[in-house]
């Protein structure tokens, strides 16, 4: 009897030890792998090139998706690969960038065809593990559909150097978003002391240099029909290059009809000024000496009281 126990206690463990060497059974629970390392710029800015060739290719699915994608086009939520997927046919001259691999985000301003004419594009992604979490898209379009005079002007336009170009004297992320904020606050109360423009500071709208200053299209009063700019959205800060990338909705309440300014005629505002309205903005500042020197967006009209889909409050704030 006792021969007979060792021997199946011999046949057991030769059992196991097979079992160890061949390793476990498919489908067996293996151990936490390690977690990528995060995203610095270049490969950040790989990502936003991947996703514009996925676009022109109608594909979306090839990219590196996380498990849950959150898409949005104009603030509307969409199935990824509806809305401008449908129609992008190519990828327009105009690229810039903003990196923040502390965030692991990206912005990008730029323009794409949308069956084949020019159209303004505003985008931004978040990765987590290297995989797309969110996208955040604008898309200037008109209609009926005609090339946007926004698009060609901006692929006309060359990057201006400044926005490569990394500062030396940098301020913290927190000053970079409150400088930012500055500029809004001058915008609702058209009152230019309330911004820290830099005196070379000058604003690019959908590709188109305005003419004043900062400053004096503050003082000026041309942008009064905007009273109030909420929310105001910084989810990308580029600290090594002192750059800001948001969303900012412009709530055009429409009972602005005209304004005076020192030393101007008054200005009648255009109907399309005077009627309520959303203007989302995608912008980038880039600051040097702490000092806001140049803006440049992408403006998009949405319907009065549209809500953000990635902003948890309320759009409502009262007026100044």
């Amino acid at each position: 009897m006792r021969k007979t126990v060792v021997s199946g206690a011999l046949a057991l463990a030769a059992c196991v030890t097979l079992l160890f060497a061949q390793g476990p059974p498919p489908g067996a629970a293996k151990g936490k792998e390690k977690a990528p390392e995060p995203c610095e710029r270049v490969c950040l800015e790989a990502f936003v090139t991947q996703y514009l060739e996925a676009l022109v290719a109608h594909n979306p699915f090839g990219l590196p998706l996380a498990s849950r994608v959150k898409f949005t086009e104009n603030d509307q939520v969409l199935d990824l690969g509806d809305g401008l997927w449908n129609v992008t046919t190519g990828i327009g001259k105009y690229k810039s960038m903003v990196s923040d691999p502390q965030s692991q985000q990206v912005g990008f301003l730029g323009t794409v065809l949308a069956n084949d004419r020019p159209t303004t594009l505003a985008l931004r992604l978040k990765l987590e593990n290297r995989k797309i979490s969110e996208i955040e898209t604008l898309v200037n379009v008109s209609n009926p559909p005609v090339p946007t005079a926004g698009a060609a002007a901006l692929d006309a336009l060359a990057l201006d150097p400044l926005w490569l170009q990394a500062e030396t004297q940098r301020s913290t992320r927190e000053q970079l978003i409150a400088a930012a904020n500055t500029y809004f606050d001058a915008l609702e109360s058209s009152n230019p002391g309330l911004a820290q423009f830099d005196p070379q500071c000058r604003r690019v709208e959908n590709g188109v240099g305005k003419a004043d200053d900062c400053a004096n299209e503050i003082r000026s009063r041309m942008l009064s029909n905007f009273q109030v700019v909420y929310p105001r959205r910084i989810p990308v800060v580029d600290e090594e290059r002192q750059l800001v990338f948001g969303f900012f909705m412009h709530q055009q309440s429409g009972d602005v009809l005209q304004v005076e300014s020192p030393g101007r005629p008054a200005y009648k505002f255009p109907e399309a000024s005077s009627q309520p309205a959303f203007v989302e903005a995608a912008q980038v500042f880039k600051l040097t000496g702490g000092r806001i020197r140049r803006i440049e967006s992408i403006t998009s009209v949405l319907p009065y009281g549209t809500p953000n889909p990635f902003f948890g409050d309320d759009w409502r704030r009262a007026k100044k």
